[in-house]
């Protein structure tokens, strides 16, 4: 027994399937998430390298702090000079190299959020005759590697302006 063939679906042809749908080009979603991608990444980038220059000078003031020699005749002074010069990478120079003696202290006490006493009477120490004893210069040290971390970047600039008189002494 042979199908007889019926001749009205004789002239019909295979179904014809629509072209596959490709990546290109791209619907307007994919176009506006990935220029959202690429700003927000230039953004993030743009933002790290900003907060790394920031914080350049207090790295270099940490690893030249580590680098001192402790033994040395003027570790307290190379200290202070050196807390001054870190301190004066972020703010304005004028005001603060010309703080000597109570004003300085003051003025460190002024950019921490706790006042660090034992780092203005360590420093106070080295204009004495009597070095350092080696427990004294390591926790100079120690406070000094406190205050670089605490105060630095300088977030309260206006503190500088403010009157000696109204920040709390060491």
């Amino acid at each position: 027994m042979s199908n007889p063939v019926n001749p009205a679906l004789a002239s019909m042809q295979d179904i014809q399937t629509p072209a596959e749908i490709g990546l290109w080009p791209l619907a307007y979603g994919y176009w506006i998430s990935l220029l959202i991608v690429i700003v927000v990444t230039t953004l993030f980038i743009l933002w790290l390298s900003k907060r790394r220059k920031v914080g350049a000078a207090k790295r270099a003031a940490l690893k030249e702090l580590a680098m001192l020699d402790q033994n040395h005749q003027q570790f307290a002074a190379e200290v202070s000079s050196l807390l001054k010069r870190a301190a004066m990478s972020y703010g304005a120079r004028q005001q603060v190299a010309q703080l000597t003696g109570s004003d300085w202290y003051k003025w460190l006490n002024a950019q921490v959020n706790t006042p660090q006493d034992e780092l203005c009477k360590l420093l106070a120490l080295r204009f004495q005759k009597a070095q350092l004893s080696d427990e004294e210069k390591q926790s100079l040290r120690r406070h000094a590697q406190s205050w670089l971390t605490a105060a630095l970047p300088l977030s309260k600039v206006s503190a500088i302006n403010h009157k000696v008189s109204e920040v709390s002494q060491c």
